[in-house]
């Protein structure tokens, strides 16, 4: 929008401002172009999300909404009103958004050789299909996301560019197992508005321990918080601690210029007594997060690196952080917490307790993931053998809507690999449960 967040910025339109298809409005792609040019002289490498969901009928109005008479709620963004479900069930929709998805992914850039941006990895970091994809929706198709990423990793092939979720709404819509089993799905972001650090460390602990269990990285891309400049890093401060504690990435939201001390804007100056803390705290914990040992690597980014092991007795997640080289819970009476345990001889890694959710049984410390007792898969105390395992399903297994499958997508009753829109029938009505 033009002068966002009274930032100074020009209105730009979307690739289908008024209608969903060819011929696109490749203004914005352009201009992209040439930001990638000044990032990469800078060492940067963008993170793309190819779509708003906030588009959608909420905050703005794109042409599906137009096009496909999608409910709107804009645009003071009323979700009562707003519920555009189709957009991610119908297969016509379906099928034109994975459209505009392949058109983003072949578009070339001139200052790069003419390449597609698909195959840009020392311009782009990562590719996801939409921001917040289906947020705020009363039903939720949970094998969305790995459809699409099927889509753009057929694109990106090997060229080293990641596919990520885009980021959830909230911490429980982002523990939600299919998310991290998806084969083609490389990084689960998650988001939360929340200023409980110790609600964020705890959830962030079982998605980084699905999350190494099942090969994906994870990222706390959004947080923040509407406030004053020093209310904020007194907020925000502790999450970017946290985070750094568990070596994983995070981004506030949001850098911009000017700030705005009843909103969630901040900038790297004082340009008055009351600003310029919160950009000290970020920079303060983003050269510690250079430093810290993690349990993810990102070889795509040449600041990142192994970092300095963990002495005896800080939280970790692996073996590979601790420089004894043991993860362990085995001497943690008072908090039950794993920790760099010198001399441990159960270094099993982080692993979690009974009633947590799970996406099988090796994130258990008894070894049990099963619903047996309980409407999701959580690791199970006394758990029948038979009825432990995997919370999601492989190719060819039985299924009752597309979160059951690996791939996203149920057809008859069975977990397909790479369906088309109009095969994959197991949307259902997939209520969001909340994770208290």
């Amino acid at each position: 929008p033009a002068d966002y967040k009274k930032s100074g910025s020009h209105a730009v339109n979307d690739l289908e401002t008024d209608h969903v298809g060819e011929p696109y409005d490749d203004t914005i792609l352009d201009m992209i172009d040439d930001l990638m040019v000044e990032t990469h002289s800078r060492g940067i490498k963008l993170d793309i999300a190819m779509h708003d969901r906030y588009a959608l009928g909420c905050w703005s109005v794109d042409a599906y909404v137009t096009t496909y008479n999608l409910p709107n709620g804009c645009c003071k963004c009323d979700t009562t009103i707003n519920q555009p479900s189709a957009f991610y069930v119908d297969p016509s929709i379906q099928q034109a958004f994975d459209n505009r998805l392949t058109h983003i992914l072949n578009h070339p850039n001139p200052h790069f050789q003419n390449r597609s941006w698909s195959q840009l990895s020392e311009a782009i970091l990562s590719f996801a299909p939409e921001n917040e994809a289906q947020g705020h929706l009363n039903s939720i198709d949970w094998g969305w996301w790995c459809r699409r990423a099927q889509i753009i990793k057929k694109h990106v092939g090997t060229s080293g560019i990641l596919v990520s979720t885009g980021g959830s709404i909230d911490m429980p819509t982002g523990l939600w197992p299919q998310l991290y089993v998806c084969p083609e799905l490389d990084i689960v972001d998650l988001h939360t508005y929340s200023v409980d650090a110790a609600y964020i460390k705890q959830q962030v602990r079982i998605a980084a321990t699905w999350a190494v269990h099942q090969g994906k990285r994870l990222r706390l891309q959004e947080f923040g918080v509407q406030s004053d400049d020093w209310s904020k890093s007194q907020a925000l401060g502790p999450i970017m601690v946290g985070m750094n504690q568990m070596g994983v990435p995070f981004t506030p939201w949001e850098l911009v210029k000017p700030a705005n001390n009843k909103d969630f804007e901040f900038w790297t100056s004082r340009t008055n007594t009351t600003n310029g803390f919160m950009w000290t705290d970020l920079s303060k914990g983003a050269a510690a997060a250079l430093t810290v040992a993690a349990p993810f690597s990102w070889p795509e980014i040449a600041s990142s690196g192994p970092g300095t092991p963990k002495g005896d007795w800080l939280f970790c997640t692996i073996n590979a952080e601790c420089a004894n080289g043991c993860c362990s819970v085995e001497q943690s009476t008072s908090d039950g917490r794993y920790k760099c345990t010198p001399g441990g001889t159960q270094c099993t890694g982080n692993l979690l307790s009974s009633g947590t959710l799970c996406t099988g049984d090796s994130d258990c410390a008894n070894s049990c993931c099963s619903k047996q007792y309980s409407s999701r898969h959580e690791c199970t105390d006394g758990g029948t053998p038979s009825q432990c395992g995997n919370a999601v399903h492989g190719n060819g297994q039985s299924c009752a809507v597309n979160a059951d499958c690996m791939s996203g997508c149920c057809e008859a009753s069975t977990c397909v690999a790479h369906g088309q829109p109009d095969q994959c029938s197991g949307a259902g009505g997939q209520r969001r449960l909340l994770i208290v």
